[in-house]
């Protein structure tokens, strides 16, 4: 607690014992301080080495620049701080309540923020590096440019968050959810993403290499232009998802239902479609040199493109 860190040099101790009654005192004190930690006091108590703040009342803080590595914030209430650039590495946030904080270019190395709310907070360019964000509250928050390189994001709601151009490769966003969620231009490089739900989002341009995306649902997603090789996405919903220009070679699509799906000019050279239907995908100008295509369902107006590119279409079920 705050108390034992500020008070403990002021407690009378004889051969290093604390009187009961004086134990007392001490815990009562801290108990009061923690309640009334403040914006306004926080510095000083900082200055005078606190090192845990649960459940403290810290709304509108100013702490932005401090070193507060290690801390203890669990269960605070950080509603509006200033956290911009502070170094958080190593902080305990569980259950912290960041709506509407300023973490601009804070460092979060392997901090604890699972079960957070971060509604409408800024994270942008943060650097989140192994942190845990499992179970948190992302909704609106702004992560553009964040570094989330390997950071657990589990069953995080991510809906409306702004995440362009930030670093996820390695990340953990199994069961997560994604609701209009901006990720477009970002680094999801051997991602986690299986049994995500993404659900009308951006995700132009994004490097998808070694992703995994197993049962995920991304029906109308806007993968257009986006770098998806050796990604596995076998199971996933589609339906309605666009990738016009993507880069899917060496893909695990086999057994996907890939109704409505856009693959104009896309690139899928020796990627597995075994079983999946593409039965209603659009495939104008499409790329699918060295493809498995056995058992897959393809409309008969696309004989004449797949005949061209000397593939074996033994196997194909094909529909009228």
């Amino acid at each position: 607690m705050i108390g034992d860190s500020i008070f403990l040099d002021n407690i009378p101790m004889k051969g290093n014992i604390i009187h009961k009654s004086e134990a007392v005192l001490l815990t009562l004190v801290s108990s009061l301080f923690i309640s009334c930690v403040t914006g306004t006091n926080i510095n000083f108590l900082l200055e005078q080495g606190g090192k845990s703040f649960s459940d403290a009342r810290l709304e509108n803080a100013d702490m932005s620049g401090k070193s507060l590595t290690g801390k203890n914030f669990s269960r605070a209430d950080l509603r509006n701080a200033n956290l911009s650039g502070a170094d958080l590495t190593g902080a305990v946030l569980t259950g912290a309540d960041l709506r509407g904080a300023n973490l601009h270019k804070a460092v979060l190395i392997k901090a604890d923020l699972s079960s957070a709310r971060i509604y409408r907070a800024d994270l942008s360019e943060s650097n989140l590096a192994g942190a845990n964000l499992d179970r948190a509250d992302l909704m609106m928050a702004k992560l553009t440019d964040a570094n989330c390189e390997n950071a657990i994001f589990s069953n995080a709601d991510m809906s409306g968050a702004e995440m362009p151009r930030a670093n996820l490769a390695g990340a953990n966003f199994s069961g997560s959810l994604f609701f209009g969620t901006n990720m477009s231009g970002a680094n999801l490089a051997r991602i986690n993403l299986n049994n995500a739900r993404i659900h009308f989002s951006e995700l132009r341009a994004c490097d998808f290499t070694d992703a995994q995306l197993y049962r995920a649902d991304l029906r109308h997603v806007n993968l257009s232009g986006a770098n998806l090789q050796n990604s596995r996405l076998s199971s996933t919903l589609l339906a309605g998802a666009d990738f016009t220009g993507a880069d899917l070679r060496n893909a695990d699509l086999s057994n996907t239902d890939l109704s409505g799906v856009e693959f104009n000019t896309a690139n899928l050279a020796g990627a597995d479609l075994s079983g999946a239907d593409l039965s209603q995908a659009s495939l104008q100008r499409i790329k699918l040199s060295g493809a498995n295509l056995s058992r897959a369902r393809i409309h008969r107006k696309y004989h004449p493109l797949l005949l061209r590119q000397n593939l074996d279409l033994s196997g194909i079920v094909w529909i009228h």
